[in-house]
């Protein structure tokens, strides 16, 4: 048996990232026997298993700070990022290069992962036992290697595909030296990986959402499958091949799609919660099929959920206040609500409660709900819970203040701080509770990175393509029913006195707000929210990508989904100087300005790896690697 210490698990990260392979001289060779080792399976899985799932918490990776912040939800409509640290600014703004210090990071912590289930797999092979008791475990580490080499050949396309399990110095050098693989062929592998997955796996029920299932194989599959019908002009595969070479086409694609996802729906392993918050609060849901977990406060195994978008300051481990929710994102939660109305500038009638946005007329980035509105509280005007939940409308860095008793907060400060105007709302999602003792990047929120919603908008989306609307519709429109509240308030109520407080007068008593809300609270009618019969399926995608956004909103989906529903551009070039009033560069007209869809629907090869591997062609459109030439 090989016995493997942790110097050596570095040397094999030497794999394209950037370390010379001759340190590894002295340390690796076909008999290594250094001191750590593993007597039993047993104790190999219980000892290398864990660091595995470990390295999905690296810090570019599966964190608020890492893809999430980098490319799965930047440069789309739902957030800007008005107070990145500059090197974020790139990525957000479209105008990364090869260079770009976080994408050559990205890409070493996937290999460095991938690297690391390999390794895994190549220990288990060395051990004499059954394949009922070996099976699951390489179920999980193949899930794994899956997941991460579907990021990748999503981001950047063509990629080295380095599956061996041998950690010879020649292999070691070897796969640091590979050439490209086709993205066509990168899926072909993801595909065995997840269909062994979904063979082998044990099952998610009665387990926990942080651990690889069979279930959530299946699901990946479907998204992997629904991923590919990408076309050639949004940086996809238009379907790509089979594991023999032949062409697969994009309607072929869609039928597979469909077929995992509606195995999924017929198993009823999996529910929508009841309550949307739940997804989010309790982790091992009827919802979350695979998380990525988190359990802090410790620094190996806490995360960052909660750090950028959410509520509190620094020192109540919570916000950053880095983000502002995009205006025409937060608004469309308001549509079919009585807040909004289609008039708009100074004609606006004075009973309507939120004017239409008129970039002639209105005084956007000041602009908030009436003083009435405010009072009986925004929440019990609006129907669907999605909004409460994704849109934070309170001063992010004054509410630990408040809880401290910090500083002097007089009513009318308080007031003030709880009802910001639109231009100053930003993203929620994940909610640390308060006061909050945890340092930032050391909670405890999970990452709910596939659930059984968003199963039900990529079957929705499947169906679509294969012009089965009237089933497409009715599974979108069972994600937004399920948001929708019973009741509010449809008007103002009349004989309430509505005061506003001010400096420690207290304005109209709470009592007389609550009386006026139960007495005139009014049935929700859903037939405003709903998707209507008769859209055509370029209508039906239109509005699954209005959708997909209230749903899965800081999921780290929306790029994809954009790319993918052949949108991205479409939305970026909707961007208008109120998309969100920070009206500096790193406005939403920033990202308009940088966005180029033949360019951006890749990140190029980081420069570093061009340099250290001669063999490694870099994407065409961000140049050549010398005499090489490009993919």
């Amino acid at each position: 048996m090989k016995k493997i210490n942790n110097k050596v698990l570095l040397c094999l990260g030497s794999l394209i990232l950037g370390f010379s392979t001759n340190s590894c001289e002295d340390i690796t060779s076909e008999n290594n026997t250094t001191t750590a080792s593993f007597a039993t399976f047993e104790e190999l899985v219980q000892g290398r298993l864990p660091s595995i799932y470990a390295s999905l918490r690296s810090n570019a990776l599966y964190r608020q700070g890492g893809l999430l912040g980098t490319w799965s939800d930047v440069g789309v409509d739902t957030h800007t990022g008005t107070l990145f640290p500059e090197e974020y600014l790139p990525l957000y703004l479209y105008n990364y290069a090869p260079g770009t210090l976080l994408i050559g990071q990205t890409w070493t912590e996937f290999y460095t992962a991938i690297k690391q289930i390999n390794t895994f797999l190549g220990q288990i092979s060395t051990f004499s036992v059954s394949e009922d008791e070996k099976n699951p475990v390489i179920a999980e580490a193949r899930f794994l290697r899956a997941l991460l080499y579907f990021d990748m050949v999503k981001i950047w396309g063509d990629i080295p595909l380095v599956i061996s399990e041998d950690i010879t110095l020649a292999q070691i050098r070897e796969d640091s030296s590979l050439t490209n693989t086709t993205a066509e062929e990168v899926y072909v592998q993801i595909i065995k990986d997840l269909e062994f997955a979904k063979e082998n796996g044990n099952t998610r029920v009665g387990s926990t959402a942080d651990i690889a299932s069979k279930e959530a194989a299946q699901v990946l599959l479907g998204k992997v499958f629904l991923q590919m019908t990408t076309t050639k002009e949004y940086g996809g595969v238009e379907g790509g091949t089979n594991e023999n070479g032949d062409p697969m086409s994009r309607q072929d694609r869609f039928v597979q799609a469909n077929a995992e996802l509606k195995e999924v729906m017929e198993s009823q392993a999996f529910q929508l919660e009841r309550n949307y918050a739940d997804v989010f609060i309790n982790e091992n849901n009827n919802e979350v099929i695979f998380s990525v977990g988190y359990d802090g406060p410790n620094s190996d195994v806490g995360g960052d959920f909660g750090d950028f978008l959410g509520q509190g300051n620094l020192r109540d481990g919570g916000s950053f206040g880095a983000y502002r929710a995009g205006a025409d994102f937060a608004l469309s939660y308001l549509n079919g609500d009585v807040l909004i109305t289609d008039q708009a500038g100074s004609d606006v009638p004075e009973t309507n409660m939120l004017p239409k946005l008129n970039r002639e007329f209105f005084d956007f980035p000041n602009s908030n709900f009436r003083p009435e509105v405010l009072l009986l509280g925004v929440d019990n005007f609006v129907s669907d819970t999605r909004f409460s939940h994704n849109i934070w409308r309170i001063a992010p860095t004054n509410v630990g203040r408040r809880l401290r008793g910090e500083g002097s907060f007089t009513l009318q400060d308080a007031f003030n701080q709880e009802n910001l105007g639109w231009g100053n709302w930003s993203p929620l999602k994940y909610i640390k509770p308060l006061p909050n003792s945890s340092a930032p990047g050391d909670g405890a929120i999970d990452f709910p990175f596939l659930r059984y919603a968003d199963v039900l908008l990529m079957r929705a989306e499947a169906l679509i393509a294969l012009n089965d609307l009237g089933q497409a519709r009715e599974l979108i429109n069972t994600v937004i029913m399920r948001s929708l509240k019973d009741k509010v308030l449809k008007t103002i109520p009349e004989g309430v006195v509505y005061i506003t407080p001010v400096d420690n007068e207290p304005g109209t008593p709470q009592a007389d707000l609550n009386t006026a809300i139960e007495e005139n609270l009014e049935d929700v009618d859903p037939t405003a929210f709903l998707v209507p019969e008769g859209l055509d399926a370029e209508e039906l995608i239109d509005r699954l990508v209005i959708e997909n956004a209230k749903e899965l909103a800081f999921e780290g989906k929306r790029k994809d989904d954009l790319i993918r529903m052949g949108r991205l551009d479409r939305i970026v070039n909707s961007f208008h100087v109120d998309s969100h009033p920070d009206r500096t560069a790193q406005n939403f007209l920033g990202v308009k300005a940088g966005f180029d869809l033949e360019l951006h629907t890749h990140w190029p090869i980081p420069q570093d790896q061009l340099i250290l591997n001669p063999n490694l062609k870099q994407n065409c459109l961000y140049g050549t690697n010398g005499i090489d030439g490009c993919f």
